[in-house]
């Protein structure tokens, strides 16, 4: 671990500078603190695993290839084919595919640009999203999470085009839906699911200290926030209960 992190820091400060290993650093350390002490609201999601037309999902890139990678094992092959390392660039992520969760990579070129996860079990779920809101495995209904963007690609329709493949991915498989956490404070994750038309079924709340959590769900209208922004029948902007009306 140690070894994976400054091999990560040395590659960010000769690639992008001091100012970037800094707001790495930064995040890293609020991260480590996040398991000591945590408080987080988040609209919980539900997505229909329904056909979309693809071409209204394509990210601004002039090329990049999608890589899905299950395992150890797969990431080891894409390295050797000379692509960028995941578990390099996210030192976290051998736990989660040795648990079963999926990575979903876009590459430009040989670099990663942004990775998000899905997961098929209670198990793998738990490397991805530790909320502990219900998700009905058992009834073809899978998690999705642990999405992020490289900082100098954002702003280009990543996010939502790596949602649109997960969801292909989910719906070929048979899947009928997908849950997620996202903060309330996150406008820009927001926005990006607002392209699927999601139903917002709870608000959750989430405190941790040590080894203490407390977990409740109400719903939207109980917890007194405005829905986030959502985008029903072709309208951005619009706003949803939690019945997915508007």
């Amino acid at each position: 671990m140690l070894a994976a992190l400054a091999s990560r820091a040395l590659s960010i400060l000769r690639t992008e500078g001091v100012g970037a290993l800094l707001r790495h650093t930064l995040g890293f350390v609020d991260f480590l603190f996040r398991h000591v002490y945590r408080r987080q609201e988040v609209y919980l999601y539900e997505h229909s695993i329904v056909p979309r037309p693809r071409d209204e999902f394509l990210p601004q890139l002039d090329s990049y290839d999608l890589r899905v990678v299950h395992s150890n094992e797969e990431a080891d092959r894409l390295v050797a084919e000379g692509r960028e390392d995941l578990r390099a660039v996210f030192v976290l992520s051998r736990g989660p595919l040795k648990k079963g969760a999926i990575a979903f990579c876009v590459y430009a070129g040989s670099e990663l640009v942004h990775i998000g996860w899905a997961a098929l079990d209670e198990e793998s779920r738990r490397c991805i999203d530790g909320l502990p809101y219900r998700v009905a495995f058992g009834e073809r209904q899978a998690c999705t999470g642990g999405t992020h963007t490289v900082p100098k690609y954002r702003g280009r329709g990543l996010m939502a085009y790596g949602y649109y493949e997960r969801f292909e991915y989910l719906r070929e498989r048979g899947y009928v839906s997908s849950r997620n956490a996202v903060t309330v404070t996150n406008v820009a994750s927001q926005k990006a699911h607002a392209r699927f038309a999601p139903v917002v079924y709870a608000v959750g709340h989430y405190k941790k200290l040590l080894w203490w959590t407390s977990w409740k769900e109400e719903t939207l209208a109980a917890s007194g926030l405005q829905a986030p922004l959502s985008k029903v029948d072709g309208t951005e902007g619009r706003r949803v209960t939690e019945d997915g009306r508007e």
